[in-house]
């Protein structure tokens, strides 16, 4: 006989899931990075709006890997964990391409110094706390309710 699956996993300790969103933090920024000075660099694309398009990829890798690794709830319902990262990932977004508009216009850093200060920033400002506490929070699921597909 098998025992049935539980409902939820047990939760992780803090320590271990903000190391593990680290590091899945780190390859999004370098892939966020990649896609940022490519546009600029080889396509002549502005670097506010390369900064905008560049932080929408690297978000959709991020939104995969924090569900499946970092915070281990792909056991929730994702249609509505995915809109919650969508709202998140608008501000970040906005918070990305302001602060390194921001930091190379009035600061005159060069803007992949400014996108690096920025996105640590925003990481330990908004996107870590806001992804733990609300997109991947498995007290937003419903019990009892299957996971989606």
């Amino acid at each position: 006989m098998v025992a049935p699956a539980p409902s939820s996993p047990p939760s992780a300790p803090v320590r271990g899931t903000f190391v593990r969103n680290s590091l899945t933090s780190t390859f999004t920024i370098g892939l966020d990075f990649f896609t940022l000075t490519s546009l600029v660099e080889l396509a002549g694309v502005d670097y506010v709006l390369a900064t905008w398009i560049a932080t929408v990829v690297g978000s959709l890798s991020n939104f995969s890997i924090n569900r499946w690794w970092t915070f281990r709830v792909a056991w929730q319902p994702r249609s509505m964990q995915f809109l919650r990262f969508v709202l998140v990932q608008v501000a970040a977004s906005g918070l990305h391409t302001g602060g390194v508009w921001i930091f190379t216009r009035f600061l005159g850093l060069p803007y992949p110094v400014s996108k690096l200060l920025v996105a640590a920033l925003v990481y330990l400002g908004w996107n870590y706390p806001m992804n733990r506490w609300v997109v991947f929070n498995p007290r937003f699921s419903r019990p009892g309710q299957p996971a989606a597909a």
